[in-house]
């Protein structure tokens, strides 16, 4: 909703609108708490720009101060970001304050130019960890790598669904611990990066090599930039190094790996119109989009022999995932096999255990059958040594299903 008062002019959304013209708009922001205004006490990564954090009634708000032009086309990218699937902050819209014109003398005369400030508000993201903070403790490795995991993973997104960001930095990341729903599994905590300003994000039909380098070139530039930050802030403090080349060469890698897994998932999703994330789990190889696809193609055959016509691809991905996909991972969930497996998702349950059983089957020169491959996965690759009942029980159920019983 736009709206004008004077010299403040309000570009935001209604629910906010309230609020939001609570704030002494017609003074600077950084002189908002000389002026009794209670700012949030949040800690915060470096930003070239003024920002604020306040919650002046329900909402909390994030306010950056910028130019007029920056302002509307920023608001604008993270809702399209949104739009898009990726983690991001939430945009409440953008105020502008008017100041006096400046006069111009020019060969024609005094001309006047536009003497505007405008303020780019998102709402907050709740229990993020800045680079500012997060980079200065003392981390295990695996914690590390978790860390890296996450921004490994936003870059991939963003370049796999036309997203050149421009200005990839630690500075412009949030890390977030965050509860996500798996299918099949339930709600799981796991680590998020989120993108934090969009001032120079791009939207491409497709992300060339050459930005997708550029991108990652300047993220590992910044991992230096904040290393030689926290090295003048602490002085003699002994720390660990925060950008070795070893945490930019395992970031890399997982990006690489990361970005094939989100291409694969694409095609998958074209061909069969079901999208991996969202209906079976995220798969942490990229080979298992091309195994799920190849189960779907048999089913497809074995459709189109028993219909005695071509069945399409997008029909049987419909029968195969309601009437195989889905039992088979209600059963695992209902008969208790993933907790032999913490972390894993339905889908990688159920390539790898389709799996064991086809090469069990190879060396045995027989099909073992299903209560032979489940246990034989869950002895070598499970947490739990015992199996009992429970495997019995859920391998006769994945016979039944597989064979077409209900």
């Amino acid at each position: 909703m736009a709206s004008s008062d004077r010299t403040i002019r309000f570009h935001v959304e209604t629910i906010f609108e309230k609020e939001i013209k609570r704030l002494p708009w017609h003074i600077p922001l950084a002189e908002w708490e000389e002026h009794g205004v209670r700012t949030l006490d949040i800690k915060r990564g470096m930003s070239r720009h003024v920002v604020l954090f306040v919650k002046p009634g329900r909402f909390s708000f994030g306010i950056k101060e910028i130019s007029e032009k920056i302002s509307k086309k920023e608001i604008s990218h993270y809702e399209k970001l949104l739009l898009r699937g990726i983690h991001t902050l939430v945009p409440a819209g953008y105020v502008v304050r008017e100041g006096e014109p400046i006069p111009l003398q020019t060969p024609i005369g005094v001309q006047y130019e536009e003497n505007n400030t405008s303020h780019t508000i998102t709402l907050l993201v709740e229990k993020v960890i800045p680079d500012s903070v997060l980079y200065r403790r003392g981390f295990s490795p695996e914690n590390r790598k978790r860390i890296w995991n996450a921004v490994a993973a936003l870059l991939a997104e963003l370049h796999s669904k036309g997203v050149y960001w421009g200005d990839a930095s630690l500075a412009n990341t949030l890390i977030k611990f965050e509860k996500v729903n798996v299918p099949f599994v339930g709600r799981r905590t796991e680590l998020k990066a989120y993108l934090a300003d969009a001032e120079t994000i791009e939207f491409q039909p497709d992300v060339s090599p050459s930005l997708r380098e550029a991108d990652l070139n300047f993220f590992f530039e910044s991992m230096d930039w904040i290393n030689e930050d926290v090295s003048r802030q602490v002085g003699s403090v002994p720390r660990d190094e925060l950008s070795t080349e070893e945490d930019k060469e395992y970031l890399r890698s997982r990006y690489d790996q990361l970005f094939e897994i989100e291409q694969k998932k694409h095609g998958f999703e074209v061909q069969t119109s079901y999208s991996i994330d969202r209906f079976m789990g995220s798969i942490s190889n990229p080979s298992y989009a091309d195994l799920l696809l190849k189960h779907i193609e048999e089913h497809k055959w074995y459709l189109s022999e028993y219909a005695r016509k071509e069945i399409s691809l997008s029909d049987a991905a419909h029968d195969w995932y309601e009437n195989i996909f889905v039992p088979l991972c209600t059963m695992f969930r209902s008969e208790g096999v993933l907790e032999y497996f913490p972390g894993k998702t339905a889908a990688e349950m159920y390539i790898e255990i389709m799996t064991n059983k086809y090469f069990l089957s190879e060396k045995s020169r027989k099909d073992v059958g299903m209560e032979r491959a489940m246990r034989d996965y869950v002895k070598r690759f499970g947490v739990a040594p015992a199996f009992g009942a429970v495997l019995m029980n859920a391998s006769r159920k994945m016979r039944a299903i597989l064979s077409g019983k209900k």
